[in-house]
């Protein structure tokens, strides 16, 4: 789905001022609106760009981009952080696990 429209009330449908509006679908399959587009022609323009970028993005890498969206923060700092190197599991990596927990979960929300 994608498709491009002009939010405005005016008079003059023809060479309005107001800008354009995009709508499409992401990678994740969600709704998404890009506005500020002066004319059709940069609006088609971007949406081409979205889609002929969807279109390059193998489906191996486009299913990892899909699972990595819908994770939470403390679902990813868990298995981000048995992948890192080997850290001195006494001083660093116990800050690293105490940062994430009290400082990023909380104000980033799970």
């Amino acid at each position: 789905m994608r498709s491009f429209f002009e939010e405005c009330g005016c008079s003059r449908t023809t060479r309005c001022p107001h800008p354009y509006t995009i709508r499409f679908r992401d990678a994740l399959g969600e709704q998404r609106e890009e506005a500020g587009y002066g004319t059709q022609d940069d609006g088609i323009e971007r949406l081409t760009q979205i889609y002929a970028e969807k279109r390059k993005t193998a489906p191996s890498v486009a299913e990892a981009r899909r699972e990595l969206g819908q994770q939470t923060v403390a679902e990813y700092a868990k298995q981000r952080r048995p992948r890192q190197r080997r850290m001195t599991e006494y001083s660093t990596g116990w800050h690293v696990d105490s940062s994430v927990n009290v400082h990023i979960i909380p104000r980033l929300g799970s």
